[in-house]
């Protein structure tokens, strides 16, 4: 049995390139985005109608589903659904939970990303 790949070979992103990558919090929600509907066909949380609207001025939940008459986001039915983090602060905690190889305690997440 081999050894895990040493420090310099592993591959990824630096910090710096993250902060590149997510410099608003329009750039982490297009992200979330494209992650939760990666085929582009956004669709109610609540009960799975995949014809919901964007609703104008409508900032915690942009999107209305006219199946189940509720608004939704990116949030809703995940564990971010009830947090008022920005969601660009979720990019970066997941960031540094899932780069430490040892894990990252929640105190020291909230260290990191308090301002």
């Amino acid at each position: 049995m081999g050894k895990a790949p040493g420090r310099s070979e592993r591959k990824g992103i630096s910090l710096l390139e993250l902060l590149e990558m997510f410099p608003d919090e329009k750039a982490a929600r297009r992200w979330f985005e494209t992650i939760r509907w990666f085929d582009g066909e956004r669709f109610c949380p609540r009960c799975g109608c995949m014809n919901s609207r964007e609703v104008k001025n409508r900032k915690p939940m942009p999107y209305w589903c006219p199946d189940c008459r509720s608004y939704f986001s990116v949030r809703t039915g995940t564990t971010m659904q009830h947090s008022r983090l920005p969601l660009r602060k979720w990019v970066f905690a997941l960031y540094l939970s899932t780069t430490n190889l040892k894990g990252v305690s929640s105190m020291k997440l909230h260290r990191d990303l308090t301002s």
